[in-house]
């Protein structure tokens, strides 16, 4: 599934910055991933719509900056 979605961002030359994925605890078949990329607006909602088209992918959201990024990438690390 990962390999997929590198190969789209790849395809349209959108550069990841950062990547962080997790799965769901309860269902080891649930996840999902993070992704910081530099591109822009009109590259985005074209992957978008690519990444939608995956089976496996049940919703892509699309958020303009990085303060989005580090928000989420904090809820889903576990700080001890």
């Amino acid at each position: 599934m990962l390999n997929r979605i590198i190969n789209i961002l790849n395809r349209r030359r959108v550069r990841i910055k950062k990547l962080m994925g997790y799965e769901d605890e309860n269902d080891f078949r649930r996840g999902g991933i993070i992704l910081l990329v530099h591109t822009t607006a009109d590259l985005a909602e074209k992957c978008k719509l690519q990444l939608e088209k995956l089976i496996e992918v049940d919703e892509v959201n699309v958020h303009d900056g990085s303060n989005h990024y580090l928000e989420l990438s904090e809820r889903i690390v576990d700080v001890d």
